[in-house]
């Protein structure tokens, strides 16, 4: 999911926007062609880790930061730039813990409450109590974890002079999603199936406006919506031959019929917003090697503050910082992407 934003962002970045218009290159090339093809690998990182525009808690992952690396592969259907079948391959690694809230146990007052309840129910008589509420503050509360994610992003293109479209399939294995459908949904497996379209209006060169739409139908089902707007322009250099750039992204995400039962940790409808600058520097004369810095700031949506809410590790544990999200957090990260 981060890599899936840093790889969008990239992409941005390198539209015509920051060039001259191009010729149809490919007049005359075979449909399998070698120069078809073309790519980028990106390799960077992030001082948390965050996805669909959630910032996770430092207790989710037992600390903060992420690495993220991917292989984003273009090959041109026909004339250039216009159908295009686009693949990445992402993997974002947690770079502090996998156990959730570091696997805690319960604390006292979950205890006493338990070992009342089972008083009330007649299965201990009322002596033993304080015994067994001492067990139970030994126990652990869930056995959870978070896995790295792992991403493959597959779409079909089509780019029109002001408006462009992509369809497509998303499956991830591990990350938030894969701990919502295995520890939320109780799949047994940490993954998610997808599929997405992304219509995307581009007035001008400088400006562009999308949202994604994606139906979950395996792992957990619903919708997800991606809404942003972008706009950029050089700071060094011209639009013909930019050195330093400055891109600022305005996005959300949300759901619908995504989180239906009680146990969901969130609840449907706005998850996230955010507000992203980045200034990719574009190292060599062919711009194909970009460093790009970059900083946003996400707010938690109604959805992420219900699951802060009503954490049952926060309820369980009685550490009120055992929540899966941050209702304000700062992301800075840096990533180096190279183009083939």
């Amino acid at each position: 999911m981060k890599v899936r934003y840093a790889l969008l962002a990239v992409a941005a970045l390198l539209a015509p926007a920051f060039a001259a218009e191009t010729t149809d290159t490919l007049a005359g090339e075979p449909v399998l062609s070698g120069k078809r093809l073309s790519g980028s690998l990106t390799a960077g990182y992030a001082t948390n880790y965050s996805g669909r525009g959630y910032v996770i808690s430092h207790s989710v992952a037992e600390g903060d930061s992420a690495e993220f690396f991917a292989l984003h592969l273009t090959y041109d259907v026909g004339a250039k730039s216009q159908w295009t079948i686009e693949n990445t391959l992402a993997y974002t690694t947690v770079t502090s813990g996998h156990t959730l809230y570091g696997n805690p146990t319960f604390g006292p007052g979950a205890a006493a409450m338990m070992a009342g309840a089972m008083v009330q129910a007649g299965s201990i008589p009322a002596e033993y109590a304080g015994a067994v509420a001492s067990q139970i503050e030994q126990q652990h509360v869930k056995q959870a974890n978070i896995e790295n994610e792992f991403a493959v992003i597959t779409a079909l293109k089509y780019t029109a002079p002001y408006w462009n479209v992509s369809f497509g399939h998303d499956f991830v294995h591990g990350g938030l999603l894969g701990v919502m459908a295995k520890h939320y949904r109780g799949q047994g497996a940490s993954c998610v199936n997808e599929v997405f379209v992304t219509p995307v209006v581009t007035p001008t060169k400088w400006l562009e406006a999308g949202c994604t739409g994606r139906f979950s139908f395996q792992g957990i089902t619903g919708w997800w919506f991606e809404p942003y707007i972008s706009a950029k322009a050089p700071i060094i250099g011209s639009p013909e031959d930019v050195k330093l750039a400055g891109v600022l992204t305005l996005g959300m995400t949300a759901t619908a019929d995504y989180f239906q039962s009680r146990y969901f940790a969130c609840q449907n409808g706005s998850q996230a917003f955010w507000i992203k600058f980045a200034t990719p520097y574009f190292v060599n004369a062919e711009k194909s090697l970009i460093i790009t810095p970059a900083v946003s700031f996400n707010w938690a949506g109604k959805g992420a503050m219900k699951a802060n809410e009503k954490s049952e590790f926060k309820r369980y544990t009685g550490n009120p910082s055992n929540v899966p999200f941050r209702n304000f957090g700062v992301v800075g990260s840096v990533s180096c992407t190279y183009k083939f």
